[in-house]
């Protein structure tokens, strides 16, 4: 598969807005895309960033992501610098002691006998969908994932995505601009946005319909019908589709906390064709997804472009709770309060 990249640009960071005190929202629970699966090759052994620490994410030989704490419990290596896979285990670079998916030893360094190490590596629950590679974070360093993020395929089967971007956010701004009726009409121009019913909250899963008029390149200008549902504060997924003209978008908004209010942004997009539908029916199966590949590019740079004018917003605003809501905002209030779910320790100002 062929995959884009595109590098989105953040706009000017005018200030840091909590430099010098506290962010009002803590780091949330869930599931949070580390890095795209196209960015680690089998073998391979990627630092990234999660919640103000470090995470190695490495592919063994058989295909299987994995991630863990980057220090050594020997004597505290790295292993995002010079550890390398062997097979299915994780080397260290220091004594090369080898640890398996659970973090235990499975082989000892050379010339070592006995257990010296009583304390395995450090493991997250990580799991491959989507296009990317996503890692648990409970309320506890030991708690167990209390959901999981579905498979969107065939729909998302082949993603692909921009380039990562770091804003000066928090994942549930992020996600609140999807609610935030007033932004899309004021800010991004589609005076006609609106949502015909209201959001549905089950659990983890936040979902809800709009519609809207805009221009998608290709296609030209569309009455769209789009539905979203949130995965936690870490995955967006929203449905685009017009049934008139055969054609369904997906587009896919991923925010991971790499430090206090600093969120890492990756969008992934991808539009298919209903090959029952009298326009496409005719095509070879080689020439709907050679147009489909065109049209997520395209659109893609699109997505981009719609999505950049909230940099600098986010980049500088300040997190107003509870907010000052007026009527024509959107359900912003029904929003927070669903999220509240993913900060188990945190008492939160009741939204407006």
């Amino acid at each position: 598969m062929v995959s884009w990249t595109f590098r989105m640009r953040p706009g000017r960071l005018l200030q840091e807005p909590y430099a010098s005190r506290q962010a009002p929202l803590p780091y949330p629970t869930g599931w949070f895309m580390l890095v795209p699966s196209r960015d680690v090759r089998r073998g391979q052994v990627r630092t990234c960033r999660l919640m103000g620490e470090d995470v190695v994410v490495y592919r063994t030989r058989s295909g299987r992501v994995r991630a863990a704490r980057p220090y050594c419990p020997h004597l505290g290596a790295h292993l995002g610098c010079g550890g390398r896979v062997d097979g299915e285990l994780i080397v260290c670079p220091f004594h090369h002691f080898a640890f398996d998916g659970a973090g235990a030893v499975a082989r000892l360094g050379p010339g070592y006998s006995g257990n010296p190490v009583r304390k395995g590596l450090g493991v997250l629950p990580c799991e491959e969908v989507n296009g990317g590679i996503f890692a648990w974070v409970g309320a506890r360093p030991d708690e167990p994932p209390g959901w999981h993020i579905p498979s969107l395929a065939p729909s998302a089967a082949k993603v692909r995505f921009t380039g990562c971007t770091e804003l000066a956010t928090h994942p549930q701004e992020i996600n609140e601009n999807a609610v935030d009726m007033g932004h899309v009409r004021a800010l991004h121009g589609y005076p006609d946005f609106s949502m015909p019913r209201a959001p549905v909250p089950q659990g983890p899963t936040y979902t809800f319909a709009f519609r809207v008029t805009r221009s998608f390149p290709l296609f030209g200008q569309v009455v769209a019908d789009a539905t979203v549902t949130l995965y936690g504060l870490g995955l967006m997924h929203g449905i685009f589709q017009d049934r008139g003209q055969g054609w369904q978008m997906d587009l896919l908004i991923m925010s991971c906390p790499v430090a206090p209010w600093r969120t890492q942004v990756t969008i992934g997009s991808r539009i298919s064709f209903d090959t029952s539908h009298g326009r496409w029916a005719a095509l070879p199966a080689l020439a709907t997804r050679t147009l489909g590949a065109a049209a997520t590019r395209v659109n893609l740079h699109a997505a981009q472009k719609d999505l950049a004018p909230d940099f600098p917003i986010w980049n500088t605003k300040r997190y107003i709770s509870p907010p000052g809501l007026a009527h024509g905002d959107g359900p912003i209030g029904a929003y927070r309060t669903w999220a509240q779910q993913f900060y188990p320790t945190l008492r939160v100002s009741r939204p407006g």
